[in-house]
Protein backbone atom coordinates (compact mmCIF):
# COMPACT_ATOMS: atom_id res chain seq x y z
CA UNK A 1 0.00 0.00 0.00
CA UNK A 2 2.36 2.59 -1.37
CA UNK A 3 1.34 6.21 -0.58
CA UNK A 4 0.78 8.46 -2.99
CA UNK A 5 3.14 11.20 -1.72
CA UNK A 6 6.18 11.26 0.43
CA UNK A 7 4.06 14.18 2.97
CA UNK A 8 1.32 11.02 3.18
CA UNK A 9 4.40 8.50 4.10
CA UNK A 10 6.09 10.42 6.63
CA UNK A 11 5.10 11.50 9.94
CA UNK A 12 4.23 14.80 9.68
CA UNK A 13 3.89 17.67 12.03
CA UNK A 14 0.19 18.59 13.37
CA UNK A 15 0.47 21.74 15.91
CA UNK A 16 -0.57 20.04 18.28
CA UNK A 17 2.44 20.66 20.23
CA UNK A 18 1.72 17.84 23.02
CA UNK A 19 1.03 14.97 20.42
CA UNK A 20 4.07 16.50 18.01
CA UNK A 21 6.14 16.47 21.10
CA UNK A 22 5.76 12.82 21.15
CA UNK A 23 6.43 12.20 17.45
CA UNK A 24 9.51 11.50 15.66
CA UNK A 25 8.72 13.76 12.41
CA UNK A 26 9.94 12.73 9.23
CA UNK A 27 9.76 9.03 10.07
CA UNK A 28 8.14 6.38 7.43
CA UNK A 29 5.13 4.61 8.56
CA UNK A 30 4.04 0.92 8.47
CA UNK A 31 1.09 2.21 6.92
CA UNK A 32 2.65 3.38 3.87
CA UNK A 33 4.70 0.15 2.95
CA UNK A 34 4.10 -1.92 0.56
CA UNK A 35 4.17 -5.54 1.62
CA UNK A 36 1.99 -8.21 0.68
CA UNK A 37 -0.52 -7.32 4.05
CA UNK A 38 -0.10 -3.65 4.19
CA UNK A 39 -1.46 -3.43 7.79
CA UNK A 40 0.70 -6.51 9.31
CA UNK A 41 3.96 -5.44 10.53
CA UNK A 42 6.50 -8.51 11.16
CA UNK A 43 9.01 -8.68 13.71
CA UNK A 44 12.02 -11.30 14.52
CA UNK A 45 14.55 -12.16 17.03
CA UNK A 46 17.91 -12.46 15.71
CA UNK A 47 20.11 -15.73 16.02
CA UNK A 48 23.20 -13.64 14.51
CA UNK A 49 24.29 -9.82 14.34
CA UNK A 50 22.52 -7.68 11.81
CA UNK A 51 22.77 -4.06 11.63
CA UNK A 52 22.10 -1.53 8.47
CA UNK A 53 24.63 -1.21 6.07
CA UNK A 54 25.13 2.15 6.97
CA UNK A 55 25.61 1.42 10.69
CA UNK A 56 28.65 3.89 11.63
CA UNK A 57 29.11 1.52 15.52
CA UNK A 58 29.73 -1.71 15.59
CA UNK A 59 28.78 -4.39 18.39
CA UNK A 60 30.52 -6.74 20.38
CA UNK A 61 29.18 -9.69 22.89
CA UNK A 62 25.74 -10.36 20.36
CA UNK A 63 23.76 -12.46 22.01
CA UNK A 64 20.19 -13.66 20.83
CA UNK A 65 16.91 -12.41 23.34
CA UNK A 66 16.02 -14.63 26.04
CA UNK A 67 12.30 -15.91 26.95
CA UNK A 68 11.55 -13.16 29.30
CA UNK A 69 12.59 -10.47 26.98
CA UNK A 70 11.17 -12.15 23.76
CA UNK A 71 7.40 -12.62 26.04
CA UNK A 72 8.05 -8.67 26.76
CA UNK A 73 8.19 -7.71 23.24
CA UNK A 74 5.49 -9.60 22.41
CA UNK A 75 2.99 -8.91 24.79
CA UNK A 76 4.06 -5.21 24.13
CA UNK A 77 3.12 -5.39 20.09
CA UNK A 78 0.26 -7.50 21.50
CA UNK A 79 -0.97 -4.40 23.24
CA UNK A 80 0.09 -2.06 20.31
CA UNK A 81 -2.58 -3.70 17.90
CA UNK A 82 -5.38 -1.97 19.50
CA UNK A 83 -4.04 1.69 19.86
CA UNK A 84 -2.53 1.21 16.14
CA UNK A 85 -4.81 -0.74 13.88
CA UNK A 86 -1.72 -2.38 12.98
CA UNK A 87 -1.43 -6.38 13.14
CA UNK A 88 2.19 -7.63 14.32
CA UNK A 89 3.05 -10.95 13.33
CA UNK A 90 6.62 -12.66 14.86
CA UNK A 91 8.37 -14.56 12.33
CA UNK A 92 11.97 -16.85 11.74
CA UNK A 93 12.52 -14.75 8.55
CA UNK A 94 15.50 -12.08 10.05
CA UNK A 95 16.55 -10.94 6.99
CA UNK A 96 12.72 -10.52 5.38
CA UNK A 97 11.74 -9.09 8.95
CA UNK A 98 10.28 -5.44 9.28
CA UNK A 99 11.62 -4.98 13.07
CA UNK A 100 14.16 -7.24 14.63
CA UNK A 101 15.37 -7.46 18.12
CA UNK A 102 19.40 -8.74 19.79
CA UNK A 103 21.27 -8.06 22.59
CA UNK A 104 24.63 -6.73 22.64
CA UNK A 105 27.34 -4.30 24.18
CA UNK A 106 26.29 -0.67 23.16
CA UNK A 107 29.61 1.21 23.14
CA UNK A 108 27.91 4.20 25.06
CA UNK A 109 27.91 3.05 28.29
CA UNK A 110 25.19 5.31 29.37
CA UNK A 111 22.86 3.70 26.84
CA UNK A 112 20.47 1.01 27.51
CA UNK A 113 18.69 0.29 24.34
CA UNK A 114 19.25 1.61 20.38
CA UNK A 115 16.47 1.47 18.02
CA UNK A 116 18.35 2.11 14.32
CA UNK A 117 15.86 2.81 11.39
CA UNK A 118 16.31 1.98 7.49
CA UNK A 119 14.11 2.42 4.76
CA UNK A 120 14.39 2.41 1.13
CA UNK A 121 11.64 4.24 -1.67
CA UNK A 122 11.61 4.04 -5.57
CA UNK A 123 9.33 6.20 -6.93
CA UNK A 124 7.11 6.19 -10.34
CA UNK A 125 7.34 8.32 -13.34
CA UNK A 126 5.09 11.08 -12.20
CA UNK A 127 7.27 11.38 -8.72
CA UNK A 128 4.64 9.44 -6.82
CA UNK A 129 6.14 6.57 -3.95
CA UNK A 130 5.86 3.39 -6.00
CA UNK A 131 7.38 1.45 -2.90
CA UNK A 132 8.58 2.32 0.60
CA UNK A 133 10.56 -0.46 2.35
CA UNK A 134 11.22 0.08 6.08
CA UNK A 135 13.48 -1.84 8.46
CA UNK A 136 13.85 -1.63 12.06
CA UNK A 137 16.60 -2.78 14.16
CA UNK A 138 16.31 -3.36 18.10
CA UNK A 139 19.44 -3.72 20.59
CA UNK A 140 19.44 -4.15 24.21
CA UNK A 141 22.93 -3.40 25.99
CA UNK A 142 24.14 -6.63 27.82
CA UNK A 143 26.81 -5.29 30.02
CA UNK A 144 26.83 -2.34 31.94
CA UNK A 145 22.79 -2.82 31.84
CA UNK A 146 22.90 -6.56 31.50
CA UNK A 147 21.03 -7.87 34.77
CA UNK A 148 18.63 -4.75 34.27
CA UNK A 149 17.73 -5.76 30.81
CA UNK A 150 17.64 -9.33 31.19
CA UNK A 151 14.54 -9.86 33.45
CA UNK A 152 11.89 -6.94 31.89
CA UNK A 153 8.72 -8.30 33.64
CA UNK A 154 5.95 -5.76 33.26
CA UNK A 155 6.37 -3.26 36.22
CA UNK A 156 10.29 -3.12 35.71
CA UNK A 157 13.20 -0.60 34.44
CA UNK A 158 14.13 -3.05 31.89
CA UNK A 159 10.19 -3.64 30.55
CA UNK A 160 9.90 0.14 30.09
CA UNK A 161 12.82 0.34 28.30
CA UNK A 162 11.64 -1.96 25.77
CA UNK A 163 8.29 -0.06 25.68
CA UNK A 164 10.18 2.91 25.10
CA UNK A 165 12.17 1.13 22.15
CA UNK A 166 9.07 -0.02 20.95
CA UNK A 167 7.21 2.94 20.44
CA UNK A 168 10.03 4.21 18.87
CA UNK A 169 9.22 1.50 15.94
CA UNK A 170 5.96 2.72 16.32
CA UNK A 171 6.79 6.39 15.21
CA UNK A 172 7.44 7.87 18.39
CA UNK A 173 10.35 10.27 19.49
CA UNK A 174 12.27 10.73 22.61
CA UNK A 175 11.18 14.61 23.91
CA UNK A 176 14.72 15.46 24.62
CA UNK A 177 15.18 15.75 21.46
CA UNK A 178 11.99 17.31 20.50
CA UNK A 179 12.61 19.74 22.89
CA UNK A 180 9.09 20.86 22.69
CA UNK A 181 7.23 19.44 25.35
CA UNK A 182 6.01 21.63 28.45
CA UNK A 183 8.03 20.96 31.27
CA UNK A 184 5.32 19.91 33.41
CA UNK A 185 4.56 16.81 31.58
CA UNK A 186 7.91 15.73 30.20
CA UNK A 187 7.87 13.12 32.62
CA UNK A 188 6.93 9.10 31.90
CA UNK A 189 3.69 9.48 33.21
CA UNK A 190 2.51 11.35 30.39
CA UNK A 191 4.85 9.67 28.19
CA UNK A 192 7.37 6.69 28.54
CA UNK A 193 9.64 8.62 25.52
CA UNK A 194 10.70 11.35 28.19
CA UNK A 195 14.01 10.58 30.14
CA UNK A 196 12.12 11.87 33.48
CA UNK A 197 11.06 8.91 35.51
CA UNK A 198 8.28 9.07 38.28
CA UNK A 199 7.79 6.69 41.07
CA UNK A 200 6.73 4.04 38.87
CA UNK A 201 7.96 2.26 35.75
CA UNK A 202 5.46 1.89 33.02
CA UNK A 203 3.78 -1.32 31.65
CA UNK A 204 1.76 0.51 28.89
CA UNK A 205 2.50 3.33 26.74
CA UNK A 206 0.90 6.77 28.69
CA UNK A 207 -1.29 9.33 27.54
CA UNK A 208 0.70 11.49 25.55
CA UNK A 209 1.52 7.79 23.66
CA UNK A 210 -1.51 6.50 23.00
CA UNK A 211 -2.68 10.06 21.76
CA UNK A 212 0.46 10.35 19.39
CA UNK A 213 -0.72 6.55 17.90
CA UNK A 214 -3.95 7.55 17.29
CA UNK A 215 -3.11 10.82 15.31
CA UNK A 216 -0.01 8.33 13.30
CA UNK A 217 -2.60 5.87 12.45
CA UNK A 218 -5.66 6.36 13.13
CA UNK A 219 -7.40 9.44 12.82
CA UNK A 220 -6.48 9.63 9.46
CA UNK A 221 -9.03 7.71 8.65
CA UNK A 222 -7.18 5.03 6.92
CA UNK A 223 -7.81 1.99 9.43
CA UNK A 224 -10.82 2.02 11.93
CA UNK A 225 -12.81 4.48 13.64
CA UNK A 226 -11.30 4.07 17.30
CA UNK A 227 -13.65 5.63 19.37
CA UNK A 228 -11.80 7.77 21.09
CA UNK A 229 -12.43 9.55 24.15
CA UNK A 230 -11.47 13.04 25.13
CA UNK A 231 -9.22 14.16 27.79
CA UNK A 232 -10.40 16.78 29.21
CA UNK A 233 -7.80 17.55 31.85
CA UNK A 234 -4.47 17.21 33.06
CA UNK A 235 -4.05 15.92 36.54
CA UNK A 236 -2.51 18.22 38.71
CA UNK A 237 -2.42 20.99 35.80
CA UNK A 238 -4.53 23.28 33.61
CA UNK A 239 -6.34 21.82 30.96
CA UNK A 240 -4.98 21.73 27.58
CA UNK A 241 -5.25 25.16 25.73
CA UNK A 242 -8.49 24.64 22.96
CA UNK A 243 -7.40 22.65 20.20
CA UNK A 244 -5.06 21.13 21.72
CA UNK A 245 -7.39 18.18 23.36
CA UNK A 246 -6.06 14.54 23.16
CA UNK A 247 -8.02 11.69 23.21
CA UNK A 248 -7.60 7.88 24.47
CA UNK A 249 -9.04 4.75 23.93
Amino acid sequence: MASSTVSDAFAQETGNVLTDSVTYVGLPLWTSQTISTPLTVTYAFLTTPLLPGDAEVTFDNFAPLNATQQSAVRLIYGTSQSLTGLTFLETADTLGADIVFGNADIPDSATMALTFFDYSLSYKADGSIASLDIKDYVYFDNVEFGDVMANPVPGSLGYETILHEAGHTLGLDDTAYTQTLPHLLDNTDFTVMSYNETDTYKANFSVLDMAALHTLYADSGTIRDFGLTPVLSWPGTTAPPPGGMLAVA
